[in-house]
C-alpha cells in the first residue's frame, strides 16, 4: 500500500506540472521554475497520498467516491499551493538579492493565482483519479498511466483551442482599442531615385500623445539598393504605434554632397483616414480585405521629401510633399578612429556607394555620367489633374478589375464595384492592367503602358488653360477585334491616348 501511494503520488505530481505548462503555453522561464518547484510538489502529493487520518474519519478510503475525493483534494491542493509564495518571501529574508524577486508578497501571490488555481485543479483530478482506481491494487496503476498519456493529448488540443479563441478576441478588441485611440501595426520605409541615393542621418516621429518615437532604419538598409522612386526600400520593424502628426527627418545626399532636413507637420487626418478604413482587393478567385500598413518616405535631390501611405494590396496614396533646408552636420567625435560601414563623414564610403552597381545600376551610372542633376522632376511627376477612368465594355464581361499605377507612384484598383478614389484629380497613368473572364470562363487581359514623355505632352494639350475642366479616360475592350483602347475626353473632345491587344490567357491562367 505504502508503495503504491508513493509511486501514484509521484506520478500525479509530474503529470500535474506537465499538465500545467501545456494549457499556458510555457516559456523557458516557467519550465524552469516548474522544475525548480517539482520538489514541493512532489512533496505535498506525498503528504496528500500518506495522510489518511481525516479521509478515514469521513469513511472516504473505505468508500471510495469521485466527488468527495476531488472536493477534499481541491482544498488540500490549493491551500498547499497558496502556500509556496509565503514560503519563497519567508526563506529569502536572509538573502537581500534573492528576496527582492519575491518582496512583494501580494503581488507575487496575484501573478502566481492563475498558475495555482491551473496545478491545483489538474493535481486533484489526477489524485482523484489514482485514489479511486490505481490504489486498489497495482494492476490498476498501468492502466492509469497509460489513461494519463492519452488524456494529455486531449488536455493540449482543448486548451490550445481554448488559447487561440481567446487570442482573437483579444487581438480583435486591442485592434478596436488600437484604433480609437489612433495606435495601427505598420512601418516606415526609405525611397529615393535610382541614380540618387541616400542615407537617412536622424529621423524622429512626433505623435499627437504619445512620446517622440526616434527610428531608423536596419543597418543592412542604410542605402536602398536597385531603389525605384515610390517603392519601399529598407524599412524599420513593424510594431503597433500612432501615426505621426509630425517628423523631423535629416537625411545625406550622397550626389549632392549635401545633409538636408525636414521639420514639419504632416497631414494626420489623411493618414488615420487611410489607415482606419480597410478595403477588398481580388486575389485569384476571391476577394480579401487589405489595409495600410507602410508610410513611405520618398528623398529626392533638392531637399525633395515625399510621403506615401502603402497597404498591403495594390494600393498606395500620396499623403504630402515637404520642401527640406540644407543644413550643416559635424562629424561625432569618436575615440575610434577605424573607418566604420556607413559613415557619411567618410570619403571613401561615399564615394562606394556612388560606384556601387548594386546600388546605382551600371546602366543607371552611364545615363547620367556628366549630365546635371534634374532638379524639379520629381515635383513634375506630381502633377495632376481632374480625370477618372470609366470603363466601356462588353455586356460579356460581368466582373473585371484594373490595377494602376501612376508616375505620381501613387497605385490604385479599380473594378465593378462603386469604390472610386478618394480625391477629386489624379496623376498621369503609368500603366494599368486591366484583367476579367470572357463568356467561356477563359482569363483575359489587356496592359496599356504610356510613354512618358507622350502621356505628359497629351495630358498638358488636352487640359491646357482648363485644367479644372473634369474628364474621362474611357477603356473599351472590342472581343470581337481583340482589341483595348484608352482615350481621354470630356463634353468638348477626346484624344486617343493608347492602342493595345488584349491578350488570352485561357484556363491555365
Amino acid at each position: 500500500m505504502i508503495l503504491r501511494a508513493t509511486v501514484s503520488a509521484i506520478l500525479v505530481a509530474i503529470f500535474g506540472l506537465v499538465a500545467t505548462l501545456c494549457v499556458q503555453e510555457a516559456d523557458l522561464n516557467l519550465m524552469y521554475a516548474a522544475f525548480c518547484c517539482s520538489p514541493y510538489f512532489i512533496a505535498i502529493t506525498l503528504f496528500y497520498f500518506h495522510f489518511n487520518k481525516l479521509r478515514r474519519k469521513f469513511i472516504a478510503l473505505e468508500r471510495l467516491k469521485f466527488s468527495v475525493e476531488f472536493s477534499y483534494g481541491f482544498f488540500f491542493y490549493f491551500f498547499l499551493s497558496l502556500l509556496l509564495p509565503i514560503l519563497l518571501f519567508v526563506f529569502t529574508l536572509d538573502n537581500q538579492h534573492e528576496h527582492q524577486l519575491y518582496a512583494d508578497l501580494g503581488g507575487l501571490i496575484n501573478e502566481m493565482f492563475p498558475l495555482i488555481l491551473t496545478l491545483s485543479f489538474f493535481l486533484t483530478l489526477f489524485s482523484s483519479i489514482v485514489i479511486t482506481w490505481a490504489l486498489k491494487a497495482w494492476k490498476y496503476v498501468v492502466p492509469t498511466f497509460l489513461g494519463y498519456l492519452i488524456l494529455m493529448p486531449i488536455i493540449v488540443a482543448v486548451s490550445t483551442t481554448i488559447r487561440q479563441i481567446h487570442e482573437f478576441r483579444e487581438a480583435r478588441l486591442t485592434q478596436e482599442d488600437n484604433i480609437r485611440e489612433g495606435r495601427y501595426k505598420w512601418s516606415c520605409a526609405m525611397s529615393n531615385p535610382s541614380a540618387y541615393p541616400v542615407q537617412l542621418y536622424k529621423g524622429r516621429f512626433i505623435f499627437p500623445k504619445d512620446k517622440d518615437y526616434e527610428f531608423t532604419f536596419s543597418e543592412g538598409n542604410l542605402v536602398n539598393y536597385h531603389a525605384v522612386w515610390g517603392q519601399a526600400g529598407g524599412g524599420s520593424y513593424e510594431q503597433v504605434l500612432s501615426l505621426p502628426k509630425a517628423l523631423d527627418v535629416t537625411w545625406y545626399s550622397f550626389a549632392e554632397d549635401t545633409f538636408f532636413r525636414v521639420n514639419s507637420p504632416v497631414d494626420y487626418g489623411k493618414l488615420r483616414a487611410l489607415f482606419s478604413t480597410s478595403y477588398m482587393e481580388k486575389r485569384g478567385t476571391g476577394s480579401f480585405e487589405e489595409h495600410y500598413d507602410k508610410i513611405i518616405l520618398g528623398f529626392a535631390p533638392g531637399g525633395v521629401l515625399v510621403i506615401w501611405a502603402a497597404g498591403t494590396g495594390r494600393r498606395q496614396i500620396e499623403v504630402g510633399r515637404y520642401q527640406a533646408v540644407k543644413v550643416s552636420m559635424d562629424q561625432p567625435q569618436e575615440s575610434d578612429s577605424k573607418v566604420e560601414y556607413g559613415n557619411v563623414f567618410d570619403k571613401e564610403w561615399r564615394e562606394e556607394v556612388l560606384s556601387d552597381t548594386a546600388i546605382i545600376p551600371f546602366g543607371v551610372q552611364q545615363a547620367i555620367m556628366g549630365k546635371p542633376i534634374p532638379y524639379g522632376y520629381w515635383d513634375r511627376l506630381r502633377i495632376r489633374y481632374p480625370w477618372q477612368p470609366k470603363f466601356t465594355l462588353p455586356t460579356a464581361i460581368k466582373t473585371f478589375d484594373a490595377d494602376f499605377e501612376f508616375y505620381n507612384a501613387e497605385r490604385f484598383v479599380f473594378d465593378e464595384s462603386p469604390q472610386r478614389m478618394n480625391t477629386e484629380s489624379l496623376g498621369l497613368p503609368k500603366d494599368f492592367y486591366i484583367k476579367w473572364f470572357d463568356q467561356n470562363n477563359n482569363r483575359c487581359a489587356a496592359r496599356f503602358v504610356f510613354d512618358e514623355d507622350e502621356i505628359f505632352k497629351k495630358f498638358a494639350l488636352f487640359f491646357k488653360d482648363k485644367k479644372n475642366a473634369a474628364a474621362e479616360l474611357d477603356i473599351q475592350i472590342d472581343t470581337k477585334t481583340k482589341i483595348a483602347t484608352a482615350t481621354i475626353k470630356n463634353a468638348e473632345k477626346s484624344e486617343l491616348l493608347l492602342e493595345t491587344q488584349v491578350i488570352e490567357y485561357g484556363t491555365n491562367f
